[in-house]
């Protein structure tokens, strides 16, 4: 047997090594529609992709047709979202808009969503979810994932929310934390000396002695509350696909950062959502947020290691007038983005891309990635 033996171990040294092959980074489209360079019929939209490099695209209205000439390019299909931002179902729904910490309603304005402690109105979201997935898409990116608040800006400015009747009764059955009596007459003074705000003082009385009595099952509350909605998300594409891809769009935000602003304010919290996540996508657009290039790698790397999930984070490119981002800065930005261990880039979005024209920047760097 031995001789036998020494005859395959020689055999099996002299195969030539193969290295295993290595995932191509995700190179994605946000906003995707088949107009302008990748329009045409869906054979000359998919080659024009291909010629940018892409391999997956971000689009909620694809044509059948398309989509399977896509498909068959393994070019990958992804849907977004809107989980908590359409501020336009306060019309149908006004029990759905958000009260901050004052026991004022929040003005109707971009970073303003709905009230996310409202679960009788979750079932509309996740039927959107589950549609998305009927229709053959490779998986789901959920954004506005959180309460409300606006963030793209260098110094946000933040209301605390939701200090609804509705939030605040499920905080307390949910913590065990019962108000004390005497709260009742602080609103009440209070209400007296002013007639004309319009404040729901009762509220308010009970959001301040929340914040200052209970801030840590306050934060603990809100991150559960955003959490078990993307359980539930995750929960409905099983049924449909278990091998859909349930993605956020997150804030680019570290945990302590602004008063520890993630957990404290906006609800969303990393360590809660990793458990349900397959793919985070921090929404690193520097040139909107006052940071600079390198700001992208480094909270790639921090959600990363915070996460323990696939990083693909999203990264801006030329805006317009508001918003330039130069030819040199965004090839730094999409090189920084794509830096280990992000596991690829999504650029946000295909429109200005064309308008911009840095779809030829974004060829030459995202051939160099495959």
């Amino acid at each position: 047997m031995k001789p036998l033996l020494f005859s395959l171990l020689f055999a099996l040294c002299a195969l030539p090594f193969t290295k295993p092959a290595e995932a191509q980074p995700v190179r994605a489209l946000w906003g995707f529609e088949a107009t302008g360079v990748f329009g045409g019929t869906p054979q000359e939209t998919v080659a024009a992709l291909q010629d940018l490099g892409a391999n997956a695209l971000f689009s909620n209205n694809l044509s059948a047709e398309l989509s399977s000439a896509l498909r068959a390019a393994n070019i990958k299909v992804y849907a977004t979202v809107n989980v908590f931002g359409e501020n336009s179902a306060w019309r149908r729904h006004p029990e759905l808009r958000p009260m901050n910490s004052n026991g004022e309603l929040l003005t109707a304005q971009h970073g303003h969503g709905i009230c996310p402690t409202q679960r009788w109105y979750w079932p509309r979201i996740q039927r959107t979810i589950a549609q998305r997935i009927e229709a053959g898409y490779d998986g789901v990116w959920l954004d506005f994932i959180r309460f409300s608040g606006f963030w793209e800006e260098a110094r946000p400015k933040l209301e605390r929310t939701c200090f609804c009747d509705s939030t605040l009764a499920d905080f307390s059955r949910t913590a065990g934390i019962a108000f004390p009596e005497e709260l009742a007459e602080i609103a009440a003074a209070n209400a007296q000396s002013d007639t004309t705000s319009g404040r729901d003082h009762g509220n308010a009385a009970k959001a301040a002695w929340i914040l200052a009595n209970h801030r840590s099952a306050w934060r603990h509350y809100i991150g559960n509350v955003i959490a078990d909605f993307a359980r539930q998300a995750k929960e409905t594409m099983a049924r449909k696909n278990a091998n859909a891809t349930l993605g956020l769009f997150v804030v680019p935000w570290q945990r302590e950062e602004f008063n520890a602003a993630m957990p404290d304010v906006l609800g969303q919290d990393f360590r809660k959502l990793r458990e349900h996540a397959d793919v985070f996508s921090p929404m690193l657009y520097h040139e909107l947020c006052g940071r600079e290039v390198d700001w992208i790698a480094q909270f790639v790397e921090y959600t990363a290691k915070e996460t323990g999930k696939p990083v693909w984070p999203i990264i801006q490119s030329d805006l317009g007038k508001d918003h330039r981002v130069s030819d040199d800065t965004f090839a730094a930005a999409v090189l920084s983005a794509l830096d280990p261990p992000s596991q690829g880039v999504i650029i946000f979005n295909q429109k200005a891309l064309l308008e911009a024209k840095q779809t030829r920047i974004l060829s030459s760097l995202w051939r160099t990635a495959q």
